[in-house]
Parts: C-alpha cells; sequence; structure tokens
C-alpha cells in the first residue's frame, strides 16, 4: 500500500516571511488607512471611504466636469397626450427580460393593461408565467420602477394578477418567433 500523504499535492498557505518578498514590490510608504482591528476604530467612524469618494466628486464639480452634476428632472421631453405617453410607457416596459425566457414581458402578454388618469398616474395590471415564478417578489417593483422613470408619468401602481391565468395565446407572434414557436 502507498503512503498517501507523500503523493498528496499540498498547497503551502502560510504566510511568507518578510525576505521572501523583492524590494521592487514592497510599498513605496506607509500610508495610514483605517483599521477595524485598531483600538477605539469601527467601521462607520469617519466615513474614510464616503469622503474619499465625496472629495472626489466636489473636485469634478469645481473643475467643471458635466458628469459629475446630478439632474433632478426626468430627462426627456414631456408627451403631449395620453397617447404619445402610452406609446413611451410600452416602450420602458419592453425593455425589461424575463430571466429565464428571452424575450421581453410586454411581447409574452405580460402585461394586461396601461391605464392613465388625469393627473397621468399610471396603473399597470400584469401577471406572471406562473406564481411560483423566481421573480414574483421582485417583477412587479422593476416595472413600478421603469414605468416611473417614463418623463411625463406622475406615479405607477402595479396591479399583479392571476386571472386570467397567462398562457401562450397572449404572446405576440414576435415573442414566438424569437422561441422557435411559429
Amino acid at each position: 500500500m502507498m503512503d498517501n500523504e507523500q503523493k498528496r499535492d499540498v498547497m503551502d498557505v502560510s504566510a511568507p516571511s518578510g525576505d521572501n518578498y523583492p524590494a521592487e514590490n514592497m510599498p513605496k510608504k506607509d500610508v495610514e488607512r483605517p483599521r477595524v482591528d485598531q483600538p477605539g476604530v469601527s467601521p462607520q467612524e469617519g466615513g474614510y471611504f464616503l469622503n474619499k469618494f465625496l472629495e472626489g466628486d466636489a473636485e469634478k464639480k469645481a473643475a467643471g466636469d458635466a458628469t459629475a452634476e446630478t439632474k433632478s428632472e426626468p430627462v426627456g421631453d414631456q408627451p403631449s397626450s395620453k397617447e404619445e405617453l402610452e406609446a413611451n410607457i410600452i416602450a420602458a416596459l419592453q425593455e425589461i427580460y424575463d430571466p429565464e425566457i428571452p424575450v421581453n414581458i410586454y411581447e409574452l402578454g405580460l402585461i394586461y393593461g396601461v391605464d392613465i388618469d388625469d393627473e397621468r398616474r399610471v396603473r399597470v395590471t400584469m401577471t406572471l408565467t406562473t406564481p411560483h415564478c423566481p421573480v414574483a417578489e421582485s417583477m412587479p417593483g422593476e416595472v413600478e420602477l421603469k414605468v416611473n422613470t417614463v418623463p411625463g408619468v406622475n406615479g405607477c401602481d402595479v396591479a399583479l394578477v392571476w386571472e386570467p391565468a397567462w398562457d401562450m395565446s397572449k404572446m405576440t407572434d414576435e415573442a414566438r418567433l424569437e422561441l422557435g414557436l411559429l
């Protein structure tokens, strides 16, 4: 019988001594960095990394970098009619894809209705392919966030319904073609 301990590949994970490192790989200068293991220092104390990030952002703004500025108003033109707003909402919904099927949720027929009231609040009625869908908890929230980004929308409510149940007849011809069902 062979001695397995001599034949086994073993990786030495012990810490090497300082003598094993070439001089060019050693730090050039000591930099004082906050450490959790220092007495009296907590990870939240001082906000070291946040402060460094904000300092860099302030420098960009001072230099006039347009990308560092944030805008509170929605990007794009306000639609002039409800029909145009609905078309923009549908275009936004077509950017959301089912994670298991390579087709967007609008073409799959998961969106049953988009209703816009006079104050331009939107109610999206939708379903999922199955109640046991892995994105059952996240998909309605994603739809709400996406619709709220459309210029002219003053809020969105998503109603997740199970009646009528989704079936493949609700898919568009484009979705069927994409999935090889035509």
